[in-house]
């Protein structure tokens, strides 16, 4: 082994976490799809692996970041990478059910590998900072072994505990809070357009760093057509609120509220508003049908 951790996985999070490793004097071995995503992090000392076993196998503890579950068993299908994984500790970094997590955890335990399941609750921009905040869970001695690496990813680093399902369902938790907040606020700027108040004002009694200033701005200014900063478009909500709804739907427990905002993002949709702010959602609540 000649590296201390590998990153797999360069978009802008995977990017982030290896460049918050290799600040803090980590030995990072990297390695992507695209192999071009590689060379800025190689000009900073990373170590480039010509395929994804040789970078399982240059560290003892490796950092998945991924699009989603289904694209990293894809790429762990091979013997020569699974093989790879013997005697080492895996930690997924990314957007999961918790049935995913689990399945993942008797997977890569399976090979012989330790495994931490983890979700990152922040912007890449946070990474490495205080304000960087990850949840993980999964085998005490693998979080042991990863604690140090995974403290300089972020400032906030809370182990939840041995049940692997645990730190993705705290995601889903967490979503469901933020998708009330978007979709109650324009429900709320809805109202203040049927009083006839401007919807600035609503926006003006909202706490400094509110998710809803952005997207109450934007529906008082008409901007649907730009995604605000740390927003989504419907489709990406309509991603986020679909998975709400089909968790509920497969543990048994009420559904109705993602399925109203499912409604409200897949009529949107059908009126073409699909590309815009989640804002835009508003548009087709106005017609009231």
């Amino acid at each position: 082994m000649t590296s201390d951790v590998t990153v797999v996985g360069l978009g802008a999070m995977g990017t982030a976490l290896a460049r918050a490793l290799l600040a803090a004097g980590r030995e990072v071995t990297v390695w992507n799809r695209t192999a071009e995503k590689m060379q800025p992090l190689v000009d900073r000392g990373a170590r480039p692996a010509s395929d994804l076993s040789e970078a399982i196998a240059a560290s003892p503890r490796s950092v998945i970041c991924l699009m989603n579950y289904s694209t990293t068993n894809s790429l762990f299908e091979s013997s020569q990478v699974s093989n790879a994984v013997v005697g080492r500790n895996i930690v997924q970094l990314g957007t999961s059910t918790p049935q995913e997590s689990e399945d993942s955890q008797t997977k890569f335990n399976d090979w012989g590998a330790g495994y931490i399941d983890g979700t990152i609750m922040c912007w890449p921009g946070n990474i490495g900072t205080p304000t960087g905040r990850i949840a993980v869970a999964g085998s005490k001695s693998a979080f042991a072994d990863c604690e140090t690496d995974l403290g300089i990813l972020a400032g906030d680093l809370r182990y939840v505990g041995s049940n692997a399902r645990a730190a993705a369902t705290l995601e889903l938790a967490f979503l469901s809070r933020l998708l009330g907040i978007i979709f109650g606020s324009i429900h709320g700027a809805l109202v203040c357009e049927a009083e006839g108040v401007p919807v600035s004002e609503f926006t003006s009694i909202l706490p400094p760093g509110d998710r809803a200033i952005p997207l109450t701005e934007t529906i008082q200014a008409g901007s649907f057509d730009r995604i605000s900063k740390g927003g989504a478009s419907v489709d990406v909500a309509g991603e986020a609120v679909t998975g709400l709804y089909n968790h509920a739907v497969s543990v048994g427990i009420n559904s109705e509220l993602p399925a109203l905002m499912r409604e409200w993002v897949k009529r949107a949709q059908a009126a073409g508003y699909g590309k815009q702010e989640t804002a835009a959602v508003i548009k087709t609540l106005r017609q009231n049908n």
